[in-house]
């Protein structure tokens, strides 16, 4: 029923818009083809005759005059009805002026005038295609051609690689006689490879145009294949044509394009000064500081050159064709789905920057990765350890963990040092204390102030645990390694000197004797009252 009544809607706007109908009509109309060439397009009914009865009656009569005699002349006679188009005096059809598309500009004269033309080359090709010299002769020059097309190939391709070596060569010696401040030396390799490819692509593109000329003259040769060939080569040069006018008229667009992309790289220079300036505030004195600069700079450069492809994205060749709108679709999904972890660990760095949860050039340990910041930078955070190794941290998992920073004690003007010794019960606690004093006394890079800190962190089920806390400067932090490893020196020495033994004792039954110590032993040496 739906069907039925689109049909009846259908008609009746026909009925009602006879002029839509028929310009539809005239708009499609029946094509006379002979010999694989177009000669008239038949659109409105002669008498009782519709178009496909025109165009099938004028296909006859021309395939009988074709294979009588004659001298192949053509000619158009205007008439009541129309233009009379004749060959060899014989008439073949009628141009009526409802043939012609008023869309296309077209005129009666006009299509009476390309039909003759079009006659003569079907007259010639018929009498071509039964002449056997005709057929040989075609044969003979598409196999010189074949010949020269060899030839130029293998031409090209020596061209290709003697001027590649001679540009090469000039340009060397061009750069030799440069001073190193107009052009590193460090340059050469690379133009080297540039040249070449440069070369190999200008012998594929003139390669290439040779091929399309030999097919294009190939086709021509044979009837049967001559209009394909015609139409290989209005098709390059429509193709042509139209690349040099939308080249033309996007001039303009690329102009402004161009100036949006330039004033956004100026904006960015001066945005890059004025930061650079700010770097040197210390930390702490204003929002903007060396710390929070670097990473401000970057947002800000990004902020602009994402602000400036918006705007010239409209002026931007091919911007408002469907493939191009299909295309940045396309890269706006793939961005969309994995820049999730990107804008995660944006978002991560931009807090740590910004929160002070570290700063360059502080010691810290980030779960069980220890070292000095070098960078913190978008995505990631760079430490340095003491022994040289560079450790790169996400910032998603730098600002997920727990931080531990040495770096911040009496407002950052030195950094902590730890180590942990398990002692047995046996041994004065006093004793333990004088001897971690002693070893920390040995190494100059500890500090007087803060002194040094020694706690019993635990009382295990057989041994005591000592933490030994000391102080250095922040401006050394690569050699807190050295430090680290020298103190634990110190300390085996000490221990060793007085007869202390370093373990962590376990039993498996009760001693003999109680492991406590008397109070009369509870200041041997070095230990004092």
């Amino acid at each position: 029923m739906a069907l039925i009544r689109l049909c009846c809607f259908l008609t009746l706007l026909a009925l009602q818009v006879p002029g839509w109908a028929t310009e539809s009509v005239q708009s499609i109309g029946t094509p006379l083809v002979v010999g694989q060439r177009m000669i008239h397009v038949f659109r409105v009914p002669f008498g009782v005759f519709s178009p496909q009865e025109r165009a099938e009656g004028a296909r006859k009569r021309i395939e009988q005059v074709l294979e009588q005699p004659g001298e192949g002349w053509t000619s158009a006679k205007h008439s009541e009805q129309g233009i009379q188009i004749e060959l060899d005096g014989k008439a073949l059809f009628l141009v009526l002026p409802g043939d012609v598309n008023p869309l296309a500009g077209e005129t009666a004269d006009d299509l009476a005038i390309q039909a003759t033309r079009t006659l003569q080359k079907v007259w010639s090709e018929a009498r071509e295609r039964n002449d056997p010299h005709a057929f040989l002769e075609s044969v003979a020059r598409v196999t010189a051609a074949t010949f020269v097309m060899l030839f130029a190939a293998f031409a090209i391709a020596r061209l290709q690689s003697r001027v590649s070596a001679t540009a090469t060569r000039l340009i060397t010696q061009r750069v030799g006689i440069m001073t190193e401040s107009l052009l590193l030396r460090g340059w050469i390799p690379r133009l080297h490879r540039w040249i070449g490819r440069f070369m190999i692509l200008v012998s594929w593109a003139v390669g290439l145009l040779l091929a399309y000329a030999y097919l294009t003259y190939s086709l021509g040769q044979f009837v049967l294949t001559r209009a394909a060939g015609e139409r290989l080569s209005s098709s390059l040069a429509s193709i042509v044509s139209e690349a040099m006018l939308a080249i033309a008229g996007s001039l303009p667009g690329v102009f402004v394009a161009v100036l949006i992309f330039l004033l956004t790289w100026l904006a960015t220079r001066l945005a890059t000064e004025f930061f650079v300036s700010v770097e040197s505030r210390p930390i702490g004195s204003a929002q903007l500081n060396a710390h929070t600069a670097p990473t401000t700079r970057r947002i800000v450069n990004t902020l602009l050159w994402l602000f400036a492809i918006a705007m010239a994205y409209p002026y931007m060749p091919g911007s408002h064709t469907e493939a191009f709108k299909g295309l940045t679709v396309i890269v706006g999904l793939m961005a969309s789905i994995g820049a999730s972890g990107i804008v995660g660990q944006i978002a991560s760095g931009v807090m740590i920057v910004y929160t002070y949860a570290l700063t360059k050039g502080e010691y810290v340990r980030i779960q069980e990765y220890e070292g000095t910041v070098t960078e913190i930078g978008l995505f990631e955070t760079r430490l340095r350890t003491g022994l040289g190794e560079e450790i790169s941290l996400p910032n998603a998992y730098v600002l997920g963990n727990v931080i531990r920073n040495f770096s911040r004690v009496q407002d950052g003007s030195c950094s902590v040092i730890d180590t942990q010794i398990t002692i047995g019960y046996d041994t004065p606690w006093r004793q333990v204390h004088a001897l971690l004093h002693e070893a920390s006394a040995s190494i100059p890079e500890v500090l007087d102030e803060p002194p040094i800190q020694i706690v019993q962190s635990a009382l295990s089920d057989f041994y005591v645990e000592y933490k030994l806390v000391v102080y250095v400067d922040t401006r050394v932090p690569a050699t807190r390694a050295r430090i680290t490893s020298d103190l634990n020196a110190a300390i085996l020495d000490s221990f060793n000197r007085y007869g202390v033994q370093i373990m962590s004792p376990h039993y498996q039954h009760d001693p003999t004797q109680p492991k406590v110590i008397p109070e009369s032993d509870w200041y041997p040496t070095p230990a004092n009252r």
